[in-house]
């Protein structure tokens, strides 16, 4: 225990240096996942880097590319709705979750149809019917509503898509 302690301190020291250390931590974070600017500025405070290294960072990765939330935006939409088959509230809710601004997410959202909506439902629906065939058909209606009403699916294409299933 007390060697944990004084590991994690030796390496708070080490990265609460200078804004190449601040920098070196961010790409760290970058070498795992892409993040929006929110996600980094965060991980770079919780880390203890002071504010004007932070901006320095963030500007500087910004500059290169490697810190793009136009870009993340769009590739978190693409992977909501590919592997996530979330509906419109689902991706928002996700991407606002991931600190993408509200504005950026709404310019997003503005090429998702309801056809595509309805699409991402269906085949989800139809997945999820081949677990739920031996229930009675209430009690798949029931559990189909509340899988696509908690992936964010709005009413009316919940309604559409269990009308074409059952």
């Amino acid at each position: 225990m007390i060697f944990q302690k004084t590991l994690k301190t030796k390496r708070a020291r080490r990265l609460k240096g200078s804004r190449s250390d601040a920098k070196t931590y961010a790409l760290r974070l970058l070498g795992y996942r892409a993040r929006s600017r929110k996600e980094m500025l965060e991980r770079l405070r919780g880390k203890g880097f002071e504010s004007d290294q932070i901006n320095t960072v963030i500007t500087s990765l910004e500059d290169t590319g490697l810190l793009n939330d136009k870009v993340l935006s769009s590739d978190l939409f693409r992977y909501a709705i590919e592997r996530k088959s979330l509906g419109r509230q689902g991706i928002r809710m996700f991407l606002a979750k991931r600190g993408i601004e509200k504005d950026l997410i709404e310019s997003t959202l503005s090429t998702h149809t309801d056809e595509g909506d309805e699409k991402a439902a269906l085949e989800f629906a139809e997945r999820k019917l081949k677990t739920l065939k031996k229930h009675p058909d209430d009690v798949v209606k029931r559990r189909l509503w509340g899988m696509l009403q908690r992936r964010g699916f709005s009413v009316g294409v919940i309604r559409k898509v269990i009308g074409l299933v059952i």
